[in-house]
């Protein structure tokens, strides 16, 4: 029985010895391992509206889904998308968000960018805004009054689509250009009759003009996207950068799904603006990322009123599939492309 016992001892710290190795080796064997290469950041140059259309965009940068999916961004904000998309056009940014107006008038000034996604779809957004103290009731009222807008932006294709509807001529009103943060004024101090814009700055002038402000919509006249844009040879020449981008995007969709309200504040403290101002175009906003087909066809249409306004010769309709960059997309979330190709 003693001989037994002492059998089992030794084989216990037989055990415990070879444990001892098996660690030691593995901890001599880690060691002699090389460290695991750092992840590959890369750079990209982002010109980023100040606006809630972009709140996709404002969110990643906020909650560091840029960070996690490897890119560092270098972020110019603007005032608005034009902007933005004239700093892509003059190399001072790799990337610009849009809404498609801005991309349309580019294309067809034989400016060589593409389309990599929509962030935003949104019908209700754009409006009227009119002084009632100017003699104005209804749309017809416009008729000979100054109409203040940003040229070359949706603001001002809203406002064709708007006097089309109502059977209006569209030369029949006074464009003013202004500049987007100007407009509230420019309606205060009575230098324009009325404004065509979009949220929060119908917000901001309805609030300035008070009980004087009467307001148009038409949910029906224009549907806006907002875009990533980016030089066609540019994302051709960065696949794996943009689809890091599409990525922190689709990350920054969810987190909008999951916490509305939470977005919400986000994107307000990023704007500096009161999360009141920001609600009535946030019910309205559909923050999705995706490249459909329906998108193809307003491209088309507002072509057809560039040539309209003067904006470009009048020719045929341009071929804009070749302006939309799907191989990101369709290698992160195929089924959200729906272009026919």
């Amino acid at each position: 029985m003693h001989s037994g016992t002492q059998a089992r001892k030794y084989l216990m710290l037989a055990i415990g010895a070879a444990v001892v190795v098996a660690l030691a080796l593995g901890f001599l064997g880690t060691r002699k391992q090389p460290p695991a290469p750092p992840a590959t950041i890369e750079t990209l140059r982002l010109a980023l509206p100040s606006l809630p259309h972009a709140a996709l965009l404002h969110i990643a940068a906020e909650k560091g889904y840029f960070v996690e999916e490897g890119l560092q961004l270098t972020i110019t904000p603007t005032t608005h998308g034009k902007v933005a998309l004239e700093l892509v056009v003059q190399r001072k940014a790799d990337l610009a968000a849009a809404a498609e107006v801005p991309f349309v008038l580019g294309v067809m000034k034989g400016e060589a960018i593409g389309n990599a996604a929509s962030m935003l779809s949104v019908s209700n957004d754009s409006a009227v805004v009119a002084r009632r103290d100017r003699g104005i009731a209804a749309p017809r009222d416009l008729v000979g009054k100054k109409i203040g807008v940003t040229l070359g932006t949706s603001g001002e294709y809203f406002l064709w689509a708007f006097m089309i509807r109502h059977r209006l001529a569209p030369d029949s009103v006074t464009l003013v250009d202004i500049p987007p943060d100007k407009t509230a004024q420019a309606l205060v101090d009575g230098s324009i009759d009325a404004a065509a814009t979009w949220q929060p700055i119908v917000f901001d002038a309805q609030t300035a003009l008070g009980k004087n402000a009467l307001l148009f919509t038409e949910a029906q006249a224009y549907t806006l996207n907002f875009l990533l844009i980016g030089e066609q040879l540019f994302l051709k020449n960065h696949p794996r950068a943009i689809e890091k981008f599409i990525r922190a995007m689709l990350k920054a969709e969810q987190f909008n799904r999951s916490q509305p309200e939470q977005a919400l504040n986000l994107v307000a403290g990023r704007l500096k603006v009161e999360v009141d101002s920001l609600r009535p175009a946030w019910r309205n906003f559909e923050f999705q990322v995706d490249l459909q087909q329906s998108q193809l066809l307003t491209l088309e249409d507002e072509s057809r009123w560039a040539m309209e306004r003067g904006y470009a010769p009048a020719g045929p309709v341009p071929n804009f599939l070749p302006h939309l960059y799907l191989d990101a997309l369709l290698a992160v979330k195929p089924e959200r492309v729906t272009v026919v190709r």
